[in-house]
């Protein structure tokens, strides 16, 4: 077998996997969006029934939003697979061993992150900002939500919560190849760098850009403190490690 043949052998297996990871993605949405008025539930928080509507259209999107948001949310783990897949026959053992973890730690991340971490942040932020709006007590104000715009919001949090991972990945990987002191040093370009990704996906606004930028920010400051911590803990391990006895150097089998 020629490259051409392999080159087109690899190109069909990559349309097969891309075929899967599409269609799970609209399977997924089409099940999404026939459920569409059961899920809002699942996103709104506890004892709140009730949203305004200004727009004719705005309903008809709003649900549409909501579903690509769950389709795409799930159909990451489809995507995930199916890319592990087709790279597996290519990878050596070891290769293959380290890809299968990462896959496996990624899935049960984003099942942690949307199971039980999703749902406390949105209660925190809920009580938080609603508070402040119903608290707003200088002039007769009433306060009315908007679905789509509750939505909209919920989307640029799972987007900073999507990211949160493969940040975590990389950062780990910058790790290995340098020193604490070199993320000391650029810490500013990282958060240019983190800034500039929160305005490459997010719509031109400071609200948005905040959103994506801070917890990525976020994520840098956690890794260089728990590698400071790590470096201490090997410091302490090696003081405390016991003397070898010099009386008994060596033990000799009869």
């Amino acid at each position: 077998m020629n490259r051409f043949q392999i080159s087109i052998y690899y190109l069909q297996e990559l349309n097969y996997r891309l075929a899967y990871a599409i269609l799970g993605t609209l399977f997924l949405f089409i099940t999404t969006y026939t459920y569409k008025q059961s899920l809002i539930f699942i996103i709104l928080p506890k004892g709140l029934s009730h949203f305004v509507s200004t727009g004719i259209t705005e309903i008809f999107f709003t649900y549409i939003q909501l579903s690509t948001i769950f389709s795409f949310n799930f159909s990451l783990c489809i995507t995930l697979t199916q890319f592990y897949l087709f790279l597996r026959p290519g990878l050596y053992t070891f290769e293959a061993k380290i890809t299968f973890n990462l896959l496996i730690t990624a899935l049960i991340f984003y099942i942690c992150l949307y199971i039980i971490i999703f749902p406390i942040i949105i209660k925190i932020l809920w009580e938080l900002f609603s508070t402040y709006s119903q608290n707003f007590t200088a002039i007769d104000l009433t306060f009315e939500p908007k679905l789509q715009n509750y939505l909209s919001n919920l989307q640029h949090l799972n987007k900073a919560l999507t990211l949160s991972f493969p940040c975590l990945v990389i950062l780990n990987i910058l790790q290995i190849y340098t020193n604490k002191q070199t993320w000391v040093k650029y810490r500013g370009i990282a958060y240019i760098i983190a800034f500039f990704i929160a305005a490459f996906i997010t719509p031109p606004d400071v609200l948005s850009q905040t959103l994506i930028g801070f917890p990525l920010i976020v994520f840098y400051e956690l890794q260089l403190k728990f590698w400071s911590l790590y470096e201490e803990y090997k410091k302490q391990l090696l003081i405390r490690q016991p003397i070898k006895s010099h009386k008994y150097p060596y033990r000799y089998k009869k």
